[in-house]
């Protein structure tokens, strides 16, 4: 597929598309539809309204704002005028958002007028029109000086990443890189224009909904039927009347899906696509039986643009991997010593891709270990089968090694989720000093079912082998998870440290 692209700015995509399209849907949210035009128009309204305030053009400026129409007009009008977006998850406390204000040197917040933002400061209106209404607010807190040494010319967003280990990192996307995803995202999802109907269900602060939901739908000319929280049976019944053709979600929706009784029909939807999280096989059957439609894993890190691989539509579906990589994206797996490794074998997979991300912001140390020689070094674990299909079996920072031996929590938990009782389920390491670590197994079951040790390991008996099976199980209400479904398996940890040591 040709690399060209039909502009070199965000927001000039979307006036493209208003003026190719002006009369045509592009979202709709509670009954509401708003055309392209519509909003291209009030894009430009509230860039107006923002160069009026302040001088923005090449800083910062967080936006924090749920799935609304609001956090489209304010996204593209912060780059309307110059200004690079920081979209910030509306549920972070006080703390996490003034390091995110204090690590982009971020002098304001765009946000919905009712928004609760939890940062005090000096607020003022921004811009409304119809069902738009947005405000401006300047932290009562010194967040810097915004000149700083890191190279932000050609940045369009910082993404701060989920942050397993420390604080969150801002991920730099260039215009160029989030639109490559969203071309990319086109050709993987058998994009067919203005005839699809996308579900944003997924919040938009994250980069996978931002580029494969908001940007793609852009690019192809489609609608977005915007959904803000997700409830699963109004959820059903809105992607019923509005006809919609592509669902973006994590494995937990497709979960809570497929349980519905009696769900809406769905003649319109065409494709499912789950990310962020590994698929299990008994989600995928069960919503296939539920729905008979087959759901296509796909994968990519932030700092990737996000999406880099995705089973094909059209070709074989494998459960359990995360497909073969997307047109102009290369993928391999290599050692410790960066030496591409033979199919089947497990090590680091890196990516090089045009949407791969420029670096972490003020982190050269970080950025240099991860981004080499346009390689971006995910972290995952996994292998290359010889189909060319990608499997992930874990992070390498979770990685356990047992008794010398590695081991790869994604294999344990995808055995265990086959048991009846089980509803979810995560594996950790619990440290045992020099012998290494044992593997902790924290369960959702069915009703609060009890599981000990001796049903894991009588379930586990010659399914895997005996140093595989957790040592210790620990039943929970419900795992830990960040906005996109994963795992936060340093909670995880910590509940070891505070009530399995006790």
């Amino acid at each position: 597929m040709k690399n060209t692209l039909p502009t070199d700015t965000l927001d000039r995509l979307i006036d493209l598309q208003a003026g190719k399209s002006p009369d045509d849907v592009f979202l709709i949210f509670k009954g509401k539809t708003f055309t392209y035009s519509d909003i291209n128009s009030k894009i430009s309204s509230a860039a107006d309204a923002l160069k009026n305030i302040t001088d923005v053009s090449g800083k910062f400026v967080t936006l924090i704002c749920g799935n609304t129409p609001d956090f489209v007009v304010a996204y593209f009008a912060i780059l309307r005028a110059g200004g690079k977006v920081v979209p910030v998850n509306p549920r972070l406390g006080v703390e996490e958002i003034k390091h995110i204000l204090q690590d982009t040197r971020s002098q304001f917040i765009i946000h919905s007028r009712d928004a609760n933002i939890k940062i005090d400061g000096e607020k003022a209106e921004l811009f409304t029109a119809g069902n738009i209404s947005l405000e401006i607010t300047k932290p009562d807190l010194t967040v810097g000086n915004p000149d700083f040494k890191t190279d932000i010319t050609d940045v369009a967003v910082c993404i701060y990443t989920s942050g397993t280990t420390g604080k969150p990192k801002g991920a730099l996307l260039s215009h160029k890189a989030i639109m490559h995803n969203a071309r990319m995202c086109v050709a993987g999802l058998e994009s067919r224009g203005k005839i699809e109907c996308f579900v944003g269900v997924l919040p938009m602060f994250h980069a996978f909904s931002a580029s494969a939901c908001l940007i793609h739908t852009i690019f192809s000319g489609g609608r977005l039927l915007i959904i803000e929280q997700f409830q699963p049976l109004d959820l059903l019944k809105q992607m019923s009347e509005n006809k919609a053709t592509i669902f973006l979600g994590v494995p937990a929706m497709y979960a809570v899906m497929a349980k519905i009784e009696n769900p809406p029909e769905l003649p319109d939807l065409r494709q499912c696509v789950s990310g962020a999280a590994p698929l299990p096989k008994t989600v995928f059957e069960d919503f296939y039986n539920k729905f008979n439609i087959k759901i296509c894993e796909g994968d990519g890190p932030t700092e990737c643009g996000p999406a880099t691989s995705i089973n094909p539509l059209s070709g074989i579906i494998k459960v359990g991997t995360i497909g073969i990589p997307l047109c102009d994206v290369e993928m391999k797996i290599v050692d410790d010593n960066e030496n591409e490794l033979e199919n089947n074998e497990i090590g680091e997979i890196i990516v090089n891709s045009p949407s791969n991300f420029s670096g972490y912001l003020h982190r050269t140390e970080e950025t240099t270990e991860t981004l080499k020689n346009g390689w971006v070094f995910t972290g995952d674990l996994g292998f290359k089968d010889d189909d060319g299909y990608f499997t992930i079996v874990g992070r390498k920072k979770d990685m356990l090694l047992v008794g010398g031996l590695n081991v790869y929590p994604g294999e344990i938990e995808e055995y265990l989720r086959e048991h009846p009782l089980i509803d979810d389920v995560a594996i950790v390491g619990e440290d045992c000093g020099i012998r290494g670590e044992i593997p902790v197994a924290f369960i959702v079951s069915q009703n609060s079912a009890e599981l000990s040790f001796a049903d894991i390991k009588s379930f586990l008996k010659n399914k895997i082998a005996n140093y595989k099976i957790p040592k210790k199980v620990k039943i929970i209400d419900a795992l830990p998870r960040n906005a996109t479904g994963k795992v936060h398996k340093k909670q995880l940890r910590k509940i070891i440290n505070d009530i399995l040591h006790v």
